[in-house]
């Protein structure tokens, strides 16, 4: 089967009120997303990712130029192919998420049983994204709990770790059964504080006192050597690895014992293949897979997906943004439906493919390019 087109929907949400969370230096009153589109024999296979007009250019010019043509099926594209475009220009990883969506829809399955999974739910964790107050995020948690959600990652980028700490001091205060986890963003982020090794170590140790789950991105990206000090000298478990890409890059991070949590994405790294590759290494050296999944809806499911076709043990959680609470209207705000969350968890779509497709009349309405 051969790919007949690739064309690339930019699209721009307007929100209800302007959001800026932690890792952006500035609010935005818009979200600016794109959805991939393939064409093959009839079939049609969809994903998204948020990046806007260049990556349309990069995709509809050399990327079609390129992948027009060769042999549809999946395992027979050259990963090669998809890391170069991720590690030249542009994200790949959503391009090869459209492509298994329709081989799924080709073959009259759900994504997740494609792949061989056969997990109905997956066990969400609420992820905020906001620096908000003691007060506001208690307001948020409460919400996650009427949901059956028990597990809640907290942002910690304020200005003094001091003011981070309080804002968790208050949520184990009034929620004393919730699991709490904590993304200190400081691998990816425009805008200090920037922490120091002493400084995430000084957090890790204050978090062991919460039972925290996790501490996320606690160091610059590129301290490798840092990251697997930090595991040395603290029990709480360390999360990285969001925005990397390539099979290579994730060996060098699981064999230089850079986490304990692996959390790539499939459309942020070379795809769902690339994916089931760096989980599976993640579980013969006994770490854990989680992915992240801070992406437009498309993107979220296929990291649905992706989680349902791993073991349990491997990979519990899919995280879910959540905050505002709103956000999923925006999340799927383009599409034909959305994914139930019920008793904490995610329910998998048993339609062919990723289970949603872009409304063509919201398409109209969103679409700048």
């Amino acid at each position: 089967m051969k790919l007949d087109d690739v064309r690339v929907h930019v699209l721009a949400i307007p929100l209800r009120e302007p959001v800026q969370f932690s890792w952006e230096p500035f609010p935005r009153p818009v979200y600016v997303f794109s959805i991939v589109e393939v064409e093959s024999g009839g079939h049609m296979g969809y994903s998204a990712i948020e990046f806007g007009a260049a990556y349309k250019q990069f995709l509809e010019t050399t990327v079609k130029m390129v992948v027009q043509g060769l042999n549809m099926e999946i395992e027979e594209i050259d990963p090669r192919l998809l890391e170069i475009g991720s590690w030249a220009i542009q994200r790949l990883g959503a391009l090869e998420v459209a492509i298994r969506d329709l081989v799924a829809k080709r073959e009259g399955l759900p994504l997740y049983k494609l792949l061989g999974g056969s997990r109905r739910r997956v066990k969400v964790y609420a992820s905020t994204g906001r620096l908000l107050s003691a007060e506001e995020t208690l307001e948020l948690v409460e919400k996650y709990a009427e949901m059956g959600i028990n597990v809640v990652k907290l942002r910690f980028r304020r200005e003094k770790i001091e003011d981070d700490l309080e804002v968790l001091k208050a949520v184990v205060r009034d929620f004393p059964d919730l699991r709490l986890a904590v993304d200190a963003n400081q691998a990816w982020s425009y805008t200090p504080p920037y922490w120091s090794r002493k400084q995430a170590l000084k957090v890790a140790r204050e978090l062991e006192k919460y039972d925290v789950l996790w501490l996320e991105e606690p160091l610059w990206k590129d301290d490798i050597e840092g990251y697997r000090w930090l595991r040395e000298n603290t029990g709480i478990e360390i999360a990285g690895g969001e925005l990397e890409h390539g099979l290579q890059r994730f060996r060098m991070l699981i064999e230089n014992g850079a986490f304990d949590i692996v959390q790539a994405d499939s459309v942020y790294s070379n795809g769902i293949a690339e994916c089931r590759k760096i989980a599976a290494l993640a579980e013969v050296f006994e770490l854990k897979f989680m992915p992240h999944a801070w992406d437009p809806g498309l993107g979220w499911l296929a990291n649905l997906h992706l989680a349902a076709s791993l073991p349990e043990k491997l990979c519990p959680y899919i995280e879910t943004p959540l905050d505002p609470l709103w956000w999923s209207d925006v999340m799927f705000g383009v599409l034909n439906g959305n994914v139930e969350i019920e008793k904490g968890y995610a329910k998998l779509p048993e339609e062919a493919g990723l289970g949603l497709e872009p409304d063509e009349e919201k398409l109209k309405k969103f679409r700048i390019a």
